[in-house]
């Protein structure tokens, strides 16, 4: 289904096509011949040695692609609602309800969670699997690490954190870049909550993200051009 966005992913019949390498990752073969037009000598250790070299220097000029074009006005004002209600929803449980309690259900990470849902409500890594799939499975990471290692070097645990974070991502394809961060404040976070912090995992990472996701499915559905989700699982 073609879409009026050129900005937007398109997706057939409304189904991610999940045997297609992801593009947020690869670059396909014909643009990495262009990048490695090199020619290589293969008698000569030396001279393949500096054709690495040469061609990883060239990665960094870019691919030289046009830049998506700028969204029409009207999405700039849904976007706004959107995030604006989202983070709304959840500080006000946060500040009017759960903080006195010593309870959590706002996190920073939320933040970023709502410029995908609701800048880019069409991305694979804004759809509701990745959206709670992903601050979950990153709260798991980032609460076990933080008991196993925390206390023996806290640099190393901010690191296997959200360097575990991601590998749980990719393997359960529940990407979600806000889960990185997820997964460092699960560490940083003093353990102020019940059950050494585990609670984190449950509050706010999950019901947290089920509220923004409440929102998203309300507000992006009304936008006469928005669709959401793409697909749920």
């Amino acid at each position: 289904m073609a879409l009026d966005n050129p900005t937007m992913i398109t997706i057939d019949d409304g189904e991610f096509n999940h045997a297609v390498p992801p593009e947020l990752i690869e670059v396909s073969p014909e643009i990495l011949s262009k990048i490695e037009n090199i020619e290589e000598n293969d008698n000569q250790s030396s001279n393949k040695c500096l054709t690495w070299i040469r061609i990883y220097v060239k990665k960094f000029h870019g691919l030289h692609e046009e830049r998506p074009k700028r969204l029409p006005w009207h999405e700039y004002i849904w976007s706004f609602i959107g995030a604006l209600l989202g983070i709304a929803a959840v500080a006000f449980l946060h500040f009017r309800l759960l903080e006195k309690h010593q309870l959590s259900f706002l996190i920073g990470s939320f933040g970023a969670s709502a410029v995908l849902i609701f800048g880019a409500p069409r991305s694979p890594l804004a759809q509701p699997r990745n959206l709670v799939g992903g601050h979950v499975i990153s709260a798991i990471c980032g609460c076990v690490v933080r008991v196993a290692i925390d206390r023996f070097e806290h640099s190393t645990a901010c690191a296997l954190a959200v360097a575990l974070a991601i590998i749980a991502m990719q393997f359960t394809e529940t990407v979600h870049p806000p889960g990185g961060a997820t997964a460092l404040l699960a560490v940083t976070t003093r353990p102020l909550l019940p059950w050494a912090n585990f609670l984190f995992i449950l509050m706010p990472a999950l019901t947290g993200s089920c509220t923004m996701l409440l929102i998203a499915l309300i507000i992006n559905n009304i936008a006469p051009k928005r669709t959401y989700p793409s697909f749920w699982w």
